[in-house]
């Protein structure tokens, strides 16, 4: 997750208005995935990543609201938290809105994956017919 803005701003010279933090997630499994699995099923993002949108930050301790803002600014490192911290962040993230990984994949998954695998590999048949 990182400052989109910020870099804009600094390798091209594009001033934005209002917040933009840009985050992405590199899906590498442990073990290979053949593709006529992977191309009908998407990937499971909810229990390996947590993402809320962190609205209020008064309504946390003082050390706390430091540790989140250290981290939302690049200052900090979640190694240099301590799990300790770690925990309590968290607690206070899941009170918030959060982002559903899984939903959000399911949702893209067949016109970004399948369709173009499909075309690709000649790995699946629900590939429309062009008339």
């Amino acid at each position: 997750m990182y400052d989109k803005k910020l870099e804009l701003l600094q390798r091209r010279g594009v001033i934005v208005e209002g917040e933009l933090t840009r985050f992405e997630i590199v899906y590498k499994p442990d073990e290979k995935i053949p593709m006529q699995v992977l191309v009908q099923f998407p990937a499971r993002f909810n229990r390996l990543y947590m993402c809320s949108q962190v609205v209020g930050l008064e309504q946390m301790k003082p050390k706390l609201q430091q540790r989140v803002q250290a981290l939302m600014s690049g200052e900090l490192e979640q190694k240099q938290v301590t799990a300790y911290y770690r925990r309590e962040i968290e607690k206070q993230m899941r009170q918030c809105p959060t982002l559903d990984f899984d939903k959000l994949a399911e949702e893209q998954w067949e016109d970004v994956i399948t369709i173009p695998c499909a075309i690709l590999g000649g790995v699946v048949s629900k590939v429309p017919v062009a008339l």
